[in-house]
C-alpha cells in the first residue's frame, strides 16, 4: 500500500529517461550527486552543510539501451531496505551519516519529482516547479514524519505529502478538500517537473532555516535543468525560490525590470503584489531561456496557512495553465 511497486519504480525511472536528450540528464545527475560546491565555497565548520544523499545518479542512457530498468529498480529496493534498517538503529546523525556510503533516498532527484515521473508519458513539460529545498537531515533523522525512503509512494502518510504539496494542488485546482485523483490526472495530462533551488539535504537542525548561499551553489544545476526540462511554465514557491529564479533568468539574458526587483527584494510577496497589478504582466512575466520562451510567476511559500491575501496569485497560474 505505501511502498511503490517494483512496476511503478520502473515506470518512474523511464519517466527520468524521456527527458535525457544525449544523455545529458544522467550526466548531471552524476554531476550533482557529486557535488561539494557549498563545502568549498564555505567552511565545513558550518552546522548547517547541505548533506548530499538526496539525488540519484540514475544511468539513463545505459539503462534504456540494455532495457535495464527493471533490475535497477530491484538495486534501488534493496538499498531501500538498507536505509530502513539504518534507521531502525537508533543511532545519531553524525554516525548514520558515516554509514550512508553511496546511499540515496529518492529514485531520481526528490519524492515530488518521482511522483510526478511515474505519471510521465511525453517528453515535453508544461509546468516546472522550483521550491527552496526538500529536507534538513537532522529533522528528516529525528522525525519519523519527515522520513521518506526510496520506494515510499505518495500513498505513504507523512509531511513529505503534507501541507506544502497539498495546499498548492489545493489552490491550483480549486478543491475543497484535497483530491488525490484530480492531482494525478493533472500529473497524467500536463507534463510536471518539481525540484528545488538547492538539491542537497539542508544540514540544519531548524526546519525552516535557509541560507541563500547555498542556493547560489546550487543554481548552475538548476539552470542546466531549465535548460533539458524546456519548461512552458516556471513557478517559484516563497521568497527564497523566487529570488533564485528571478536572479538565473537575468544571468540568462534577459534585461527585465520585474525580475531586477524580485532577484534583489527580501520582501518578493509585497513586490509580487504590486508586479500583477501591472498590466505587463498580468499574464506572467515573459522571459526567454536558452532560446526559448517562457513563463516565470512566483507564488508565495504554500505551506504557510496565513497567505489568504496572496491568493490572487493562483487565478493568473490557472490562465496560463488554461484550467480557467
Amino acid at each position: 500500500m505505501g511502498n511503490y511497486s517494483p512496476e511503478q519504480v520502473s515506470s518512474i525511472i523511464k519517466g527520468y529517461e524521456l527527458l535525457d536528450n544525449n544523455g545529458d540528464l544522467s550526466t548531471l545527475l552524476s554531476e550533482i550527486s557529486r557535488c561539494d560546491k557549498c563545502s568549498r565555497e564555505y567552511s565545513e565548520d558550518r552546522a548547517d552543510m547541505p548533506i548530499n544523499c538526496l539525488v540519484r545518479p540514475l544511468p539513463l542512457a545505459k539503462l534504456a539501451k540494455e532495457d535495464g530498468f527493471c533490475n535497477y529498480g530491484k538495486q534501488i529496493s534493496k538499498e531501500d531496505s538498507s536505509l530502513r534498517e539504518l534507521f531502525q538503529e537508533n543511532l545519531k546523525v553524525k554516525t548514520v551519516l558515516k554509514k550512508l556510503g553511496s546511499g540515496k533516498f529518492a529514485i531520481g532527484i526528490n519524492p515530488w519529482l518521482d511522483r510526478c515521473m511515474l505519471f510521465k508519458k511525453k517528453k515535453k513539460t508544461k509546468l516546472m516547479i522550483i521550491g527552496i529545498d526538500y529536507k534538513h537531515f537532522p529533522v528528516f533523522h529525528k522525525q519519523k514524519k519527515n522520513q521518506n525512503f526510496p520506494i515510499d509512494s505518495y500513498q505513504t502518510k507523512n509531511n513529505i505529502w503534507g501541507p506544502t504539496w497539498q495546499n498548492f494542488w489545493k489552490n491550483l485546482l480549486k478543491q475543497k478538500d484535497y483530491e488525490e485523483h484530480a492531482v494525478n490526472d493533472f500529473l497524467k495530462r500536463n507534463g510536471v517537473f518539481i525540484t528545488n533551488s538547492m538539491l542537497c539535504f539542508g544540514g540544519s537542525h531548524a526546519s525552516q532555516s535557509h541560507f541563500y548561499g547555498y542556493l547560489e551553489c546550487c543554481r548552475s544545476h538548476i539552470a542546466k535543468l531549465v535548460k533539458i526540462v524546456k519548461p512552458k511554465i516556471i513557478v517559484s514557491f516563497g521568497q527564497y525560490g523566487c529570488r533564485n529564479v528571478a536572479s538565473m533568468m537575468l544571468q540568462g539574458g534577459n534585461e527585465n525590470s520585474a525580475l531586477q526587483e524580485l532577484s534583489k527584494s527580501n520582501c518578493t510577496l509585497k513586490i509580487m503584489n504590486s508586479i500583477a497589478a501591472r498590466k505587463a504582466y498580468r499574464e506572467g512575466i515573459k522571459v526567454k531561456y536558452d532560446s526559448r520562451t517562457m513563463t516565470f510567476w512566483p507564488v508565495y511559500q504554500p505551506a504557510y496557512a496565513n497567505m489568504h491575501k496572496y491568493k490572487g496569485e493562483y487565478s493568473t497560474l490557472r490562465r496560463l495553465l488554461g484550467l480557467t
